[in-house]
């Protein structure tokens, strides 16, 4: 009698063989769509389809061309929500990046004013003691 397992120590699938069970289902549908292809045409050849060759015409001339677009609205179906998430996801980093430049360009100008008005004072500051210094010179020769 076998023992009750753990769930907490199974094993999950390595990552290979759910990429493997995704790949089966396109390679299956090709298969039997090429399966039913020959069928039709092998019925055809015998021609066991004589009496419905009316319906069949436009089915056969429209077929495939409504198959791929059936395949194509699939594949969109299937890739493009990941793809547009993708997309939005990458404009939202963006955004966001473009308002944390906007905002340092913005601390940035505040630092450069910032500067300009210390050197200003700096400059006055330095004007102010070489006029003092010159007073002096003139109360010590004078």
């Amino acid at each position: 009698m076998p023992k009750p397992t753990d769930t907490s120590t199974m094993q999950t699938p390595p990552a290979g063989a759910t990429a493997a069970k995704k790949g089966v289902t396109p390679a299956t549908g090709a298969i039997v769509g090429t399966s039913a292809i020959v069928l039709m045409v092998e019925l055809a050849r015998s021609g066991a389809l004589q009496e419905y060759k009316d319906a069949l015409a436009p089915l056969l001339g429209w077929g495939p061309g409504l198959l791929m677009m059936v395949g194509f609205l699939w594949l969109v179906h299937t890739y493009a929500p990941p793809l547009i998430e993708a997309q939005h996801a990458t404009a939202t980093a963006l955004q966001k990046l473009a308002d944390a430049v906007e905002h340092n360009d913005g601390s940035n100008h505040d630092l450069v004013l910032a500067m300009q008005v210390n050197s200003d004072k700096l400059e006055q500051l330095r004007s102010t003691v070489a006029e003092l210094q010159m007073q002096i010179q003139q109360f010590k020769t004078g």
